[in-house]
């Protein structure tokens, strides 16, 4: 990789491209992360060394991490972690953790200092041709990433809703329950009676060890083969780094960030979830309930043993992601907002975003998604190398 020459403009670039080289800038990467109040575990230090190591490995020849340091004076002050991934034929720029990340941004000073290295760093893309063409999905468009990104010709290629809540406007879980849907709050009550009557149950909340890693296979494997009963697919499943990416991490960090909790009913776990706390936030990454249990909603009652849990531990919000289900609904009015952004960034690249993206991927989507669910089953595309974008709504 060539390196990135001095950017005329308000800030210096400096491109990695290698998870070791992070190491330098540790300190200040984690001190970035601190300095406003967005939900940015998914450009963290621990998660971006550790998902750029594991991808490096699984896919050697068709990605290569992409970190903009962007310095003023020396100083770092915007780190906007991206890839370079071969996909469909072409280069593509992409968050550095796609497509296992769930909302893109970036760290920064001052949002100037954001803007300013997304300028530099598309300019540095084309001038190098690193890349023919940049998609980056699930933007939050509360930052200044997705407005920078328009400002240089990006256009939406759509949007999700994330829930979420920030948890610190209630003095106690009383108060929220009482803030919300009476109809709601009275049909949860019934619910924890009915579990109450199936049978003796306990919640357990774990943190960095080894039962959160229980509850992260148990989660992987009863989400896989949900989607797989469905005839339903996603890149995440489909690649082979999904497991490796998901566990591990420990010498990044991740295993004091990772967070999971059980649902248990006469012993039997019927409900279980596991994310990061970071910042004080807890970002709900994947959850599975036991179908045999559905009569007793553990979904709905799981979830409400964990907001009572966060409040306890003085967590100020919970970002519950993607798709914004009802049961998330009934805890919070608060949706975040989540964009698709694509941009051609070569010739080529436009003729790939005519021919592929805008005409042959979108034609080939609705004949999979018109066929019966036992042939879908049987064609579902098994790795993540044929192209982008998300087939169902995300790991929850």
């Amino acid at each position: 990789m060539p390196g990135a020459d001095t950017m005329q403009t308000a800030v210096q670039l400096r491109l990695l491209d290698r998870p070791e080289q992070f190491l330098e800038f540790k300190d200040v990467w984690q001190k970035l992360e601190t300095l406003n109040n967005q939900p940015n575990f998914f450009q963290s230090y621990a998660w971006c060394g550790h998902t750029s190591e594991v991808l490096s490995r699984f896919h050697p020849d068709s990605y290569e991490p992409l970190v903009a340091i962007g310095m003023r004076n020396k100083d770092v002050v915007a780190i906007w972690p991206l890839s370079r991934q071969r996909r469909s034929g072409i280069w593509h720029l992409r968050a550095l953790d796609d497509p296992f990340g769930q909302i893109s941004g970036m760290l920064y000073a001052d949002e100037n200092a954001a803007k300013d290295l997304v300028a530099a760093t598309l300019k540095h893309v084309r001038d190098m041709r690193l890349a023919d063409a940049l998609r980056i999905d699930r933007v939050s468009t509360d930052g200044p990433l997705a407005e920078a990104l328009r400002a240089h010709g990006a256009t939406s290629r759509g949007e999700v809703g994330a829930p979420t809540i920030e948890l610190s406007q209630w003095p106690s879980f009383e108060a929220l329950k009482a803030s919300r849907n009476k109809k709601t709050m009275k049909n949860l009550r019934n619910a924890n009676n009915r579990l109450a009557k199936a049978g003796a149950h306990e919640h357990c909340a774990l943190t960095g060890n080894a039962e959160v890693g229980e509850i992260v296979r148990a989660t992987l494997s009863q989400r896989g083969a949900w989607l797989e009963d469905k005839g339903l697919t996603s890149p995440q499943f489909r690649s082979a780094a999904h497991g490796d990416i998901l566990s591990g991490g420990d010498r990044w960090g991740l295993d004091r960030v990772r967070a999971g909790f059980a649902l248990k009913c006469d012993g039997s776990v019927i409900a279980q979830q596991w994310g990061y706390i970071h910042n004080k936030r807890y970002y709900a990454y994947m959850s599975a309930t036991d179908p045999k249990a559905v009569q007793l909603s553990p979904g709905r009652l799981h979830l409400a043993f964990v907001i009572a849990d966060a409040m306890r531990k003085g967590l100020s919000a919970i970002e519950f992601l993607t798709p914004a289900s009802d049961y998330k609904l009934v805890w919070t009015d608060s949706v975040r907002t989540l964009c698709d952004f694509a941009m051609p960034l070569s010739a080529k690249g436009k003729v790939h975003d005519l021919l592929w993206e805008r005409t042959v991927r979108r034609a080939l989507k609705t004949v999979f998604y018109a066929l019966p669910v036992g042939l879908r089953r049987r064609v579902v595309p098994r790795d993540d190398e044929t192209g982008g974008g998300r087939e169902e709504d995300g790991p929850q």
